[in-house]
C-alpha cells in the first residue's frame, strides 16, 4: 500500500474514536418519582376497677374505695376475703397488673400482725377460691405480711374498641393468725394496695 493512503486510514481511525468521546457527553438522562406516605396514631391503655362488687370507675387516687374486711371484727385465728377486679376500658390495649405490697396506718402492731395470700380468680372470692390449685399472686409458700408485693405480673386482657375488655380478678384472703397478742384487742388498721397495670 503506498504510504499516502496508509495515512488517510489512521487520520479517519482517529477521527471515529473523538466523535465517540463527544457522542457520550451529550446524552440525557430520563428520571420519574414515587412517594409513598404513612400515618400514624397512638393507642389507647386505660384501666378500670371494682372492689367488693362496687361499681366500676378509675381509682387512680390512693387510697381508693375502702372496705371492712370482716365486719365482725378480727379475732387470733380469723379470715377476711376481699375482691378487687381490674378490667381494660373500651379499645384499650392488653398489658399486665403487678400487685404492690401495702401501705398501712392505724395501730402499726396490728398491720404487723396481720398476713395475706393472694389468688387470681373472677369466681366468688371465698375460703373455696384457694383450694385446689389456684393461680396465686401472693403467698403460694404460704402466708404474708401485708408489705409482700407480687412476684410476677398477672395478665389484662385487651378490649373491644365498643365495649370493656375481660376482667382480672384479685381474692384476697387476709387473717389475724392463731396466737396473735393480746395487746392487739380494740386496735384499727388500714392496708391500701396498688395494682398497677402496664400496657405491653
Amino acid at each position: 500500500m503506498p504510504p499516502r493512503a496508509s495515512l488517510r486510514v489512521r487520520a479517519l481511525l482517529a477521527g471515529g474514536i473523538v466523535l465517540g468521546v463527544g457522542s457520550t457527553a451529550t446524552l440525557a438522562s430520563w428520571t420519574d418519582v414515587e412517594n409513598a406516605s404513612g400515618s400514624f396514631a397512638t393507642s389507647v391503655f386505660a384501666t378500670e376497677s371494682s372492689v367488693q362488687g362496687g361499681t366500676w370507675a378509675a381509682h387512680e387516687t390512693a387510697p381508693g374505695p375502702t372496705v371492712t374486711v370482716n365486719s365482725a371484727g378480727y379475732s387470733p385465728g380469723t379470715v377476711g376475703y376481699l375482691q378487687v377486679v381490674v378490667r381494660g376500658t373500651a379499645g384499650s390495649i392488653a398489658g399486665g397488673i403487678d400487685l404492690t405490697g401495702a401501705t398501712t396506718t392505724g395501730a402499726a402492731d396490728l398491720s404487723s400482725a396481720f398476713r395475706y395470700r393472694v389468688v387470681r380468680t373472677t369466681a366468688a372470692c371465698t375460703a373455696a377460691a384457694f383450694t385446689g390449685t389456684p393461680t396465686f399472686v401472693v403467698g403460694s409458700t404460704g402466708a404474708q405480711p401485708l408489705g409482700q408485693g407480687s412476684t410476677a405480673s398477672s395478665p389484662l386482657a385487651a378490649a373491644p374498641a365498643s365495649a370493656a375488655g375481660d376482667a382480672t380478678g384479685f381474692c384476697f384472703e387476709v387473717t389475724l393468725p392463731a396466737g396473735a397478742a393480746n395487746t392487739l384487742q380494740g386496735k384499727t388498721a388500714t392496708a391500701t394496695w396498688q395494682l398497677i397495670s402496664t400496657s405491653v
